[in-house]
């Protein structure tokens, strides 16, 4: 019995760290899904004659964090059409102050201002992406092996 409870013990240790390791990755995915969403609100504002919240609507066609994030947005000034995207958007992770200053931009301006302020947006997310890229893969790993062997450990302590 004792047996069996330290290698729980330490499948748990190995899991947490899987988690986290888990969890660095998908903050990069959603780096690069901001860039892409970006890139294509862009050319949705620079083509069409959309009002801005079914430009946001017609961006988000993904099931991520991002998507829901600009489908809210979209919804919200549907309902409330005095209201700018900077109010509605609630900050969050490493590209939340860059979406803050590009939200401010497509609150008022002319379309030229407007596609430069998400031009000007999906470029610094992309450089904020590629810069964390690499030292989020390792972050992951070694988190992953951070776990792994802390779980080794505790099993054999445990035994």
């Amino acid at each position: 019995m004792r047996a069996v409870l330290a290698i729980m013990a330490g499948l748990l240790c190995g899991m947490l760290g899987a988690r986290r390791c888990h969890g660095i990755r998908s903050q990069s995915a959603s780096l690069h899904r901001w860039e892409i969403l970006l890139r294509h609100l862009c050319l949705i504002l620079r083509e069409s004659v959309l009002p801005l919240p079914e430009a946001f609507l017609q961006a988000a066609s993904e099931a991520t964090a991002a998507d829901d994030t600009l489908r809210a947005l979209a919804h919200g000034m549907q309902k409330d059409p005095l209201v700018s995207p900077a109010q509605l958007y609630v900050p969050c992770g490493a590209e939340g102050p860059v979406l803050v200053r590009m939200f401010h931009g497509l609150a008022s301006g002319t379309l030229e201002e407007r596609c430069l302020a998400v031009e000007q947006a999906a470029g610094e997310i992309a450089l904020l992406a590629r810069s964390g890229d690499e030292k989020a893969q390792q972050d992951a790993h070694m988190w992953l092996k951070l776990g792994w062997l802390g779980g080794g450990c505790v099993t054999l302590m445990l035994l």
